[in-house]
């Protein structure tokens, strides 16, 4: 049951105009409080959307000095929810670029397709390290490292040489340049949503080719040992930081939901940054284009075409009870592909109502993408020594009866089972589960980001997501 009461309503109306607070009933409703898992809706009594700097100013300084449960929404893949009062920051969409310093400014409440977009027009021939998914929210993934088809040559969009500085406002109202800041521009360095709320970001951009190799290549599950083989391989090459590929395992045609047999396919997308003839070559993928029964759906195309493909999955967005971790692994052996099948088909045959929301996404990075920062204590977020990331999920269908509790279960397990050695700090921080160790995560930084949550959010008002607690708890 909500806490929001007539009074505080009035208040609220007070400081926001009328087009800027939100109702259950309104059609914007929806489209501001939607998140990416089902169960961590939380159907706020009131979405608040302020238009403007001195808006949020003021509605964050009441926020933070009332009890109210509040959660900041960027684009909502990280589920930020709250049973009171969500703000949504997509008022906050500006993009300015500078072509003298090839930077843009880009507003934190829109989603990367939004920037992309812009991007094109404002600045075409530039790019920036951003989603790889363009339904993402700018706000919430960069303040969680911010992982980009980019990120193999660039690094991580939160780190330095991308993210130049962050505007930000802290819960006492003060809006600020992280940068007059150090330490804060550090801590948001990965650290998440912790300190304030971020309202824009200085990104460098980059000159780029428009003209990248990409789209999936589905493969039979008959050839698994030859997948298997050829990930591996290709996993274990010579680091080019113009190539990338994610494996994906899953139900895609919702056979397990149906109690009927799973004969998985089992499907590539491929990236390749020099170009289409490369791609198909014996250095690109050729290997994976030669395995009898591939299906080709691959091209050439732009940046925000590669960003474009993912518009697939945006009906899972709310969709589904959804449990994401990010697992951190170094070595792809000839027989990690096979683990991760047999992961997947256990859980589906502990309940087949699990085969609807449940995915291996394994993505082969390159060396640069979290090495690029130099030191540990550089970022908050203390870059893994692993090389790939290895994100699993799963879920099931609202109504099926199926439950939570087993499905972070096998989960959690999951990791330590596909790669053997898998410890509790080797995780990406954008999604975290209540079993995950957040000390662990940040290691030898932990500690320094508890201090600067003891200066900046004493009360530990905002509370979502991956979540650091300061040093003692103010009443």
């Amino acid at each position: 049951m909500s806490s929001l009461t007539p009074d505080h309503v009035n208040e609220l109306r007070a400081i926001l105009s009328a087009d800027e607070t939100i109702v259950p009933s309104s059609p914007l409703y929806q489209d501001n409080t939607r998140c990416w898992s089902y169960q961590k809706d939380l159907k706020p009594a009131l979405v608040l959307r302020p238009t403007s700097l001195p808006a949020l100013q003021a509605t964050i300084r009441y926020l933070s000095n009332t009890e109210l449960n509040f959660a900041i929404r960027s684009g909502g893949t990280g589920s930020s929810s709250a049973k009171d009062v969500v703000l949504s920051m997509s008022a906050f969409d500006e993009l300015t670029f500078n072509v003298e310093e090839e930077t843009a400014v880009i507003g934190a409440g829109q989603t990367w397709g939004d920037v992309y977009r812009k991007l094109e027009d404002l600045a075409p021939g530039y790019a920036v390290v951003g989603a790889r998914t363009p339904y993402v929210g700018v706000g919430g993934s960069i303040l969680g490292g911010g992982i980009s088809w980019l990120s193999h040559e660039f690094g991580l969009a939160a780190d330095p040489q991308n993210m130049l500085d962050a505007q930000i406002v802290l819960l006492d109202g003060r809006a600020l340049w992280a940068s007059e800041e150090p330490e804060l521009l550090w801590a948001l360095r990965g650290g998440g949503g912790n300190f304030g709320v971020l309202v824009a970001v200085r990104l460098k951009c980059y000159r780029y080719t428009n003209a990248v190799y990409s789209g999936s290549i589905f493969l039979p599950g008959e050839a698994l040992e030859q997948i298997a083989r050829g990930v591996s391989d290709f996993a274990n090459r010579p680091s080019d930081p113009k190539m990338a590929m994610h494996v994906v395992v899953g139900d895609l045609i919702g056979s397990a939901a149906r109690g009927e047999p799973v004969t998985l396919p089992i499907f590539l997308m491929v990236y390749d940054a020099h170009g289409e003839a490369h791609g198909r070559s014996e250095e690109g993928f050729k290997w994976a284009l030669d395995v009898p029964g591939a299906v080709d759906m691959t091209s050439a195309m732009t940046l925000r075409e590669v960003h474009d493909l993912q518009e697939v999955n945006r009906p899972m967005f709310g969709a589904l009870h959804s449990h994401l971790a990010a697992a951190l692994v170094t070595d792809i052996d000839p027989s990690f592909l096979l683990r991760a099948w047999d992961w997947y088909h256990d859980v589906v045959g502990a309940d087949n109502r699990l085969g609807t929301g449940t995915f291996v996404l394994l993505e082969i990075m390159q060396d640069r993408a979290f090495r690029s920062a130099g030191p540990a204590d550089s970022t908050a977020w203390p870059h893994s020594s692993a090389r790939h990331v290895l994100q699993l999920l799963t879920g099931f269908a609202p109504g099926s009866g199926c439950s939570d509790e087993l499905a972070v279960e096998l989960l959690e397990k999951a990791p330590g089972r596909i790669a053997p050695g898998h410890g509790p700090k080797d995780y990406f921080p954008n999604s975290v589960e209540g079993y995950h160790r957040v000390d662990e995560i940040f290691g030898a930084n932990y500690e320094k980001l508890r201090q600067l949550k003891s200066k900046y959010d004493p009360r530990c008002r905002l509370n979502k997501g991956c979540v650091i607690p300061p040093l003692e708890l103010q009443a």
